[in-house]
């Protein structure tokens, strides 16, 4: 039995009697993971909704989260701090209190400049009438609400700098109650990507004779980057203390050279750097990937993304995470096995991440608050719980992180062959080994997970340490080696997997 599963039967056992309980009721009959004191791995966020208020303080109190301020903040929401007696200011004065216990993140607005933005802001044809999606002209010369416009990579600094105050002065009003330890930008705003726009924009002579004889990937990049560089600054000025401004995504790109088409819906990395504080990607379950096994899985695309990065002198990342959630037809063949998520998780800590987002992307029946029997937590929950275990586990082996390095593997990625692998090939497709070395130390990390569900044994080769056997297992296997004797020796550091050294 994992320890996802030991969880879920203690927390049966002890509120049989019970009956329904709420989200914060349930995690208080778990048992809490346990994190190394004073460690500095980043707290989680989570998007999507907001929880109720005792969810969001136990999942900060406990969990390894930051407390939830609550959807985007607006204008209108920091309205509410006026009132002391408001969820709002309850949450400030939380963190007020004591910013270890209850570090607070904040959603940036989605905001536009609309009616106050100047003409040039939109894409326009040889005749100056506005464009729409469909690279249709439109009547007249003048914006108005409702018109489906397109944004041109040409729109004046103005713009973006009315953006960025929209996202960072309520922020602002926020940080003068209590310290911000995360703020995160949703993005999906403003520029769009080749792939919705390139049609549009070759209509428009100004921005034809802007980007000249660059390819339009390096172009688009180079311009939403200017774009939200101007709204990051605003932003990180806002929350000059924070932990991290992350900014979704700013990847490395888990589809890089995966097909011919993929500079299309993406922006190119080398630009997107500096915008997020640490790069970024999204992984979710089933969503334009095929799980954990298959021809596109999300580890192969992590590695993908990860490759680059580091590549571009960025080893570490905070992530946008997702084991699933119920979409059309699919309904709950959308929401993947917790166990093997485990296992993902633990592989993608091990290439480098400090920490992450925990999102869902549909409304349960109810909201989140609804109350469930104690032997039926909701997915999404379970999900956050298998999220902080992980996250605690690795907190524990944070040197490897901050003072290791990521080993290429012998082989280079399927996809971007200009870039290594990071991983060891195990002669089966469904066993992964991702493996880190200290700088400072002949010490190793290796996480072997059996992505296709079952446990076996496998054989790799890690440079210096040597030959290993590892026991792969579907909620992952992680281990601490170093050479004693003339030989490797294995620690097993997986918290619900015992530990006792083997040779």
């Amino acid at each position: 039995m994992n320890a996802y599963a030991k969880c879920v039967a203690v927390a049966g056992m002890v509120c049989q009697m019970s009956g329904a309980m709420t989200p914060a009721e349930y995690l208080k009959t778990l048992p809490k993971p346990v994190f190394r004191q004073g460690h500095g791995l980043l707290p989680l966020s989570r998007f999507g909704w907001t929880l109720p208020f005792d969810a969001r303080v136990e999942l900060a109190e406990n969990w390894g989260y930051c407390l939830e301020f609550g959807g985007y903040v607006t204008e209108k929401s920091v309205e509410k701090l006026a009132d002391p007696e408001s969820i709002e200011s309850k949450l400030c004065a939380l963190t007020a209190s004591d910013p270890k216990r209850y570090p607070m993140f904040v959603i940036c607005s989605r905001h536009l400049p609309f009616e106050e933005a100047p003409a040039e802001t939109w894409a326009r044809d040889a005749d100056g009438k506005l464009l729409d999606a469909k690279a249709e002209s439109m009547d007249g010369t003048e914006w108005q609400k409702g018109m489906k416009v397109v944004w041109s990579p040409e729109a004046p600094d103005s713009v973006w700098e009315m953006a960025g105050a929209y996202r960072a002065d309520p922020i602002r009003e926020v940080r003068k109650r209590c310290p911000i330890a995360i703020v995160l930008n949703g993005g999906e705003y403003g520029l769009g990507v080749i792939g919705f726009a390139k049609k549009v924009w070759e209509k428009d002579p100004r921005i034809v004779a802007a980007k000249g004889d660059k390819p339009w990937f390096d172009y688009i990049s180079e311009r939403k980057a200017h774009q939200e560089l101007i709204i990051a600054k605003a932003v990180r000025d806002a929350a000059p203390d924070r932990q991290l401004y992350i900014y979704y995504p700013t990847s490395g790109g888990t589809h890089r050279n995966r097909w011919g088409g993929w500079k299309a819906w993406c922006y190119g990395y080398e630009w997107m750097k500096p915008v997020s504080d640490l790069a970024s990607s999204e992984s979710y379950y089933s969503h334009f990937n095929t799980g954990w096994t298959g021809k596109q899985d999300m580890l192969t695309m992590v590695l993908n993304a990860r490759g680059f990065e580091i590549a571009q002198g960025q080893p570490l990342s905070y992530n946008w995470l997702c084991a699933g959630w119920p979409r059309g037809d699919e309904g709950d063949r959308g929401l993947g096995d917790l166990t093997r998520y485990t296992g993902f998780l633990k592989c993608h800590y091990t290439t480098g991440m400090v920490g992450g987002n925990a999102g869902y992307y549909a409304y349960p029946k109810g909201g989140f608050g609804v109350e469930f029997e104690p032997d039926a937590p909701p997915h999404w929950l379970r999900q956050m719980v298998v999220f902080s275990r992980v996250h605690a586990l690795f907190s524990h082996l944070e040197p490897f992180l901050r003072e290791g390095d990521l080993l290429a593997g012998p082989d280079m990625h399927v996809w971007s062959k200009d870039q290594p692998a990071y991983e060891f090939p195990t002669g089966d497709d469904t066993v992964r080994v991702v493996a880190r070395k200290r700088r400072d130390t002949p010490e190793w990390l290796v996480t072997a997970w059996a992505a296709g569900g079952d446990a076996r044994d496998v054989s790799v080769t890690l440079p210096e340490l040597g030959e290993i056997t590892l026991r792969a297992r579907p909620d992952g296997s992680v281990y601490r080696a170093v050479i004693a004797d003339g030989k490797p020796r294995l620690q097993v550091v997986d918290s619900d997997a015992g530990g006792s050294p083997v040779d």
